[in-house]
């Protein structure tokens, strides 16, 4: 699709949209972008840097635009997105690569929901999802591209009480008249998944549970025989408590998952990931965070937030992380300047889960993540930070110190909203 018929698509359905606005009652049409660039220096960042390596520098861009409506009956949003690194297209030529690559413009987000009564609503489309503190479901904002689902959603909301059941079905468009064909076993075939929640305000605890179901398509080929197919099925588990109470200076936040059936390359599951995180907010501008993360060596953190957990440089997330597991002590401080700077400082200390033969040493390194938030106006978000990296023996690291920087800008403009 070329980007001036892709462009003209998406005028029609902001038209369509503002026409629907004045047709029917109780509604709300609003459009919004996001211009978010990020300037990186790299130094051994997501692994130590080799002798051979350089450091490197790069531009990312995150450009969105936002449509929406909302009314009694009818929800829908569409967010357009183009994400790009400086200098990966050429600017005098085709915006999508010939090569067949993923083009940078696409669509992010496309839904429609249905509001029924007594509480309940159906979506269906792209859609982003976020659960619980993101381990599992986020939108991943960091990610210059996010996290989006092709799935029908059913929600139930009743009071403090809420429940989402999800279901995705995926195939491949140039095969739709079979389902034994191959199929990337990155990317699961299908996917269900239930989330509950509920709210206690009066005690400050929070209760939720959650169980995801993928099935991921196998494909075994053995000469002079036909291709055989299989699914390999991985089911996740598991819950968070949570304690909050604006009278009481301690947040308390438990998370417990585990993971069984077999991983998409057909290895059996016996997985597992605990956490435990405490903020204690010492003055009304000062917080100190500290927590522990334990996970297993097979367990994947599905579609979660990799760059919110166990440091800023990627080191290790719930989907990367040695074979004999992975344990993350921190430390983090937060200060709120004014209303519009906000410091914070982060310390983690990794460690392997258990001993690894022949070695006494289960040090993995230690990272110190530096971070400042400036406000800049209502629309406007300047961050900056620096990371590094003490790499331990254990990572064979050519360098032991390594590092990490970036600035990011984000503008959030809003250009039409209407409400009837």
């Amino acid at each position: 699709m070329k980007n001036s018929n892709f462009s003209k698509q998406v005028s029609l359905i902001i038209v369509l949209a503002l026409y629907a606005s004045n047709i029917t009652a109780q509604q709300e049409v609003n459009l919004d972008a996001e211009y978010r660039p990020r300037v990186e220096y790299r130094d051994g960042y997501s692994a130590p840097r080799k002798e051979s390596q350089s450091p490197d520098v790069l531009m990312l861009q995150r450009v969105r635009l936002n449509a929406n409506y909302r009314s009694a009956l009818i929800n829908a949003r569409l967010s357009v997105q183009d994400s790009r690194v400086f200098g990966e297209t050429n600017t005098k030529g085709d915006a999508v690569a010939k090569t067949g690559d993923a083009p940078s413009l696409f669509l992010y987000e496309a839904w429609a929901e249905l509001v029924l009564p007594k509480g309940i609503a159906f979506r269906i489309g792209r859609q982003a999802l976020n659960y619980d503190d993101q381990r599992l479901f986020s939108c991943s904002n960091w990610s210059n591209t996010g996290n989006a689902h092709d799935l029908a959603l059913l929600t139930y909301r009743i009071k403090d009480f809420k429940a989402d059941l999800g279901y995705a079905y995926n195939n491949n468009q140039s095969n739709p008249l079979t389902s034994d064909y191959d199929y990337p076993q990155t990317f699961y075939r299908n996917m269900t998944y239930l989330h509950l929640a509920n709210q206690f305000k009066a005690s400050g605890i929070n209760l939720s549970a959650i169980a995801v179901c993928e099935g991921f398509q196998q494909t075994k080929k053995i000469a002079d025989q036909p291709t055989e197919y299989s699914t390999n099925y991985r089911l996740t588990y598991g819950g968070n408590i949570g304690f909050k109470h604006t009278d009481f200076p301690l947040d308390v936040y438990a998370t417990a998952y585990g993971q069984a059936g077999k991983s998409p390359k057909g290895n059996h599951l016996n997985a597992y990931l605990l956490a435990l995180k405490l903020n204690y907010h010492i003055l009304k501008p000062f917080t100190l965070t500290g927590g522990i993360d334990y996970i297993s060596s097979d367990f994947c953190g599905l579609y979660g937030s990799n760059h919110g957990f166990n440091g800023a440089m990627d080191y290790w997330s719930a989907s990367s992380h040695p074979n004999e597991g992975l344990i993350d002590f921190y430390l983090a401080a937060q200060y709120k300047v004014n209303d519009k700077v906000t410091l914070l400082g982060s310390y983690h200390s990794f460690r392997l889960g258990k001993q690894r033969e022949n070695v006494s040493n289960r040090g993995l390194g230690n990272e110190i993540d530096l971070d400042v938030s400036y406000k800049f106006c209502k629309i406007a978000t300047i961050k900056a930070g620096w990371s590094t990296y003490l790499a331990s023996p254990l990572l064979d690291a050519s360098h032991t110190f390594n590092q990490w920087a970036y600035a990011m800008l984000t503008i959030t403009p809003q250009f039409f909203n209407y409400k009837k």
